[in-house]
């Protein structure tokens, strides 16, 4: 126990250091200007630029760019979030950390704590896919990519080496080969080849790269790998094809000596995992299979799609064996309606723990076949792990949370929960060949470090491949400390029963259109929409179908939420059935904003209003109106602008629209969409009036998508087109971003403004015809421009498409967020030495913290001695503290210590 406390103050003295930049001999810094990418690609531009070629080519706005982006203050910071790989967590053998893999790094987790400790930062372009700790050495992790094998001490967060590898690595198994009486670990590889087959190769790890041993090459597409008995058996699959592979002896050393016996065979299913078992055979029996020893025998445990698992002993002589007469058929386990995720076998052999799409987790006693459930889990089970001594397990679920509970009781102990996008728009590769759907999300107006970000109830993998999980959930996310706060629902969910319906369909939950939340951050608006099943509706065809459209009509709720001090949840005050109605239905709601500097939020529907929404009083029915009791707030339309007039009398119905107000909050912008009357038309409301004061046709081009505000001047983007419109001055400048003449039409550009700074970011995502491969190729970019002379002040290339951009008005940085789940800021290192601008909210706080605290002088001393006292005292904090909000500042242990400091040199 000594020895535990000790490394554990270790390593949080190592998590403090962590928290600075860290050196770039070591690892990426923690701002980047570029990307890895782009640095090499200005560097061969430079090293191949010649006088001959300073005529103007066509790289020359790309040349002229990468001189701007050298000198720009720019820069990203490291990603946070991210969703978590299906590579199975990895946890220390006193089950102190667990190591948790997403696609480009390994996050170190405290499962005491469930706080992360550090992130292992891979290089830009490496995939990670797989980790395992050195069986010799458990400070040391290696990190296998798609291409390299990076070394770790993770106690540390240092690497201390990197090599490259023969093939790209799809999977891989680490085992302990005995060399010479030593212990060394080694790596067993799936790589792929140019041709197509796949082929397994054998590594040793140490500091520097070895020699491979090919064991195997084969056109089947294994993707699977596990070893055991030190590497002596190997085990790979396929799908429908098991391959066993034995040796005497591993001989790392002399590569060319070490041969396999490699056997096939089919399997009457379709294997979606599997695991084997060290096991041992009765006295008076023998393995003959060549590598084995004595009594040593392999069981393994398949899990097939179709939701049954299958049980082998002994697989050497019975699935593999020459004879016959020995093969028996194989035991089978079913209860999964779906194909089964993950199998493994419990550390005595005695249970077979299985997951599946049900989000149960199952325990199979072998001996009575009687079955354990873990039931309600919140998502579908990817990965179970059992801890090295086998007391707990590790249990990684489909909406990006990992839980870490007792074998014994099954009680949780740790749940660490990641930023839980989307399931379709988590996987960033696909994510680009697909049309990505922007995510619900608002940065907290007075605690600007958390994600307020809709997200789903569930994350059921759906039989018809790519379909978007309706969002209902409301998740907050620390972006600065990279950590889940809470999770709320704001429609109706279906989280702990069955979501099937009779027939087999899918029972889905509403779906959170809109969002917006008061500068003050009291209240919270939201709009969500629930449209039942068609087959549902068919015995009220004539009722429920709408009969210009033929779809069945939604139903539309607009709600307001008053954020709950005590409780700290957000609270139902006030449910609109059908704020926009048209026909006696529900119709869409377009656009919601929120009003500054007031308490009033705006909407815009597909019937072609324009409703202002304000709280007032509500007093009890049938009791006397009483000053000194606390009323009860309620929501109500105080007056609608009818926008009908505009949009032509042979019109469709609005079916898109968006509006924004001022900074002040006097002025209501509304743009419609272009059609053969009107071509870009901007409406400017009078807000107190409710009036339109004055509107502009031929603005942008396309439907509108997103408005933004930035002082006299009004950024649109539509589906064509981002433009800027000077109101005072009546001037429209279109912005030019930048595209190649061959880029098609794409998604809609996001949209991000910053009074501080004076710019506006745009995210936009275009697609361009690949010649050779014949396939659509994504390419995405953040720009920032000056709103003063609208000149491109950055640009950078994203690796995934952007779902949501956003603006913190107190720091000056813009936060995007991909595809992956992953998390950055992109800040102006000019704007970061001013002075900050605080909300309210976190200069009280730092008001009535430490600075109130040691400022009290005893009560009986003299006036004038608390006074020097309080203003040396205040002084000394001062320096401390500064201006700088609670999200700038360093980690606890340094602010502590600079407090202590200073009060003793006051």
């Amino acid at each position: 126990m000594a020895n535990l406390s000790e490394r554990q103050q270790k390593r949080s003295r190592a998590s403090d250091a962590a928290e600075k930049p860290p050196k770039p001999t070591q690892e990426r810094s923690k701002r980047r200007r570029t990307s890895d990418v782009n640095e090499a690609k200005a560097l061969k531009k430079t090293k191949n630029t010649t006088p001959a070629q300073d005529t103007p080519t066509k790289d020359t706005p790309s040349l002229e760019l990468e001189k701007q982006k050298s000198t720009t203050p720019w820069s990203f910071s490291r990603p946070v979030g991210g969703r978590y790989s299906h590579v199975n967590p990895v946890m220390t053998k006193d089950e102190a950390y667990l190591f948790i893999g997403l696609d480009t790094a390994v996050q170190v987790f405290a499962t005491s704590t469930s706080r992360l400790v550090r992130t292992l930062q891979m290089e830009t372009g490496q995939r990670v896919i797989g980790y395992k700790i050195c069986p010799v050495d458990q400070d040391i992790l290696y990190i296998f990519t798609s291409g390299f094998v990076t070394k770790w001490n993770w106690d540390s967060g240092k690497r201390l080496a990197r090599w490259g590898t023969d093939s790209q690595g799809i999977a891989v198994d680490v085992a302990t080969v005995s060399v010479e009486g030593v212990d060394q670990p080694a790596a067993f590889f799936i790589g792929g080849n140019k041709d197509g087959k796949r082929e397994i190769l054998v590594n040793a790890l140490g500091d520097k790269k070895s020699t491979s041993i090919v064991t195997l090459r084969t056109s089947e597409q294994i993707n699977a790998i596990q070893v055991a008995y030190g590497g002596r058996v190997v085990v790979a699959c396929d799908g429908p094809h098991v391959f066993l592979g034995t040796t005497a002896k591993v001989n790392l050393e002399k590569p060319e000596s070490t041969q396999y016996t490699w056997r096939e065979a089919t399997l009457p299913v379709s294997a979606t995992c599997f695991h084997l078992q060290e096991a041992s055979t009765q006295r008076g029996q023998s393995s003959e299979v060549k590598g084995l020893k004595g009594s040593e025998t392999i069981d393994i445990a398949l899990g097939e799609s179709n939701g049954s698992i299958l049980i082998y002993q002994d697989i050497l002589n019975t699935l593999f064996g020459k004879n016959s007469e020995k093969k028996s058929s194989p035991r089978r386990l079913h209860w999964h309606r779906g194909s089964v995720n993950t199998v493994k076998w419990s550390k005595d052999g005695n249970y077979v723990l299985s997951g599946g799409n049900e989000s149960v987790l199952v325990l199979w006693q072998l001996d009575t076949g009687r079955k354990q459930f873990l039931p309600h889990l919140s998502s579908p089970i990817l990965n179970v792990v059992i801890s090295p001594e086998g007391n707990s397990y590790v249990v990684q679920l489909a909406d990006n949370s990992v839980m870490v509970m007792s074998a014994r009781e099954l009680q949780p102990s740790a749940t660490i929960t990641g930023l839980q996008l989307n399931y379709e728009t988590g996987h960033g590769k696909d994510s680009g060949s697909k049309k990505s759907v922007d995510a619900v999300a608002a940065l907290h107006p007075q605690r600007p470090e958390h994600l307020l970000i809709a997200v789903p109830a569930t994350h059921q993998p759906s039989q018809r491949g790519s379909q978007r999980s309706n969002t209902s959930v409301l998740q907050t996310f620390d972006i600065r400390s990279n950590g889940h706060i809470s999770r709320q629902a704001l429609a109706r969910t279906n989280a702990t029963t069955v979501n099937v319906g009779p027939e087999g369909t899918p029972i889905t939950s509403p779906d959170i259109l809109n969002m917006d939340i008061l500068d003050n951050g009291k209240w919270l608006a939201t709009v969500d929409s629930w449209t039942p099943p068609t087959q549902d509706m068919k015995a009220l065809a004539g009722v429920g179908a709408n009969k210009e459209s033929g779809s069945v009509r939604p139903e539309i709720f607009l709600k307001f939420w008053k954020w709950s001090a005590s409780s700290n949840v957000w609270e139902l005050v006030t449910r609109v059935d059908g704020p926009h109605f048209n026909d006696n239905r529900h119709a869409k709601v377009l656009g919601l904003t929120a009003r500054p500097q007031s308490s009033e939020f705006a909407t815009i529907g597909a019937d072609g209003f324009l409703r202002f929404w304000c709280p007032t009083t509500r007093y009890r029915s049938g009791l006397k109106k009483d000053p000194s009791e606390q009323h009860q707030d309620t929501w109500k339309s105080r007056n609608a602008v009818d926008l009908t007039g505009f949009l032509g009398k042979s019109a469709p119905p609005l079916s898109q629209a968006c509006i924004s107000f001022s900074e002040d909050g006097s002025t209501l912008a509304v743009c419609l969409p272009s059609s053969t009357a009107n071509n870009g038309l901007v409406l400017l409301i009078d807000v107190h009036n409710c009036t339109v004061h004055y509107r502009r046709n031929d603005v942008f081009h396309g439907n509108p998508h997103s408005a933004k505000f930035l002082g006299r001047c009004l950024i649109i983007a539509s589906t064509k087109s981002v433009t800027v419109w000077d109101i005072v001055d009546d001037v429209v400048k279109p912005v030019q971003l930048l595209e190649s003449s061959s880029t098609n039409s794409s998604s809609p550009p996001l949209v991000a403004v910053n009074p501080r700074t004076q710019t506006f970011a745009v995210a936009s995502s275009n697609f361009e015809l690949s010649a050779r491969k014949r396939r659509r190729n994504a390419q995405f970019h953040v720009r920032i421009y000056g709103i003063a002379s609208l000149d491109l002040v950055f640009q950078e290339t994203l690796g995934s498409c952007p779902l949501v951009l956003l603006s913190d008005i107190y720091s000056g940085d813009y936060i995007v967020l991909d595809a992956t789940s992953s998390v950055q800021r992109l800040g102006c290192l000019d704007k970061a030495s001013q002075k900050n601008v605080q909300p309210q909210e976190v200069t009280t706080h730092l008001n009535s913290g430490l600075a109130s605290i040691f400022s009290r002088g005893p009560e009986k001393a003299p006036v004038q001695a608390i006074e020097d006292g309080n203003h040396s005292q205040d002084r000394a904090l001062a320096s401390v503290f500064g201006d700088t909000p609670s999200f700038s500042l360093p980690s606890l242990g340094v602010l502590f210590k600079n407090v202590v400091q200073s009060l003793r040199s006051s």
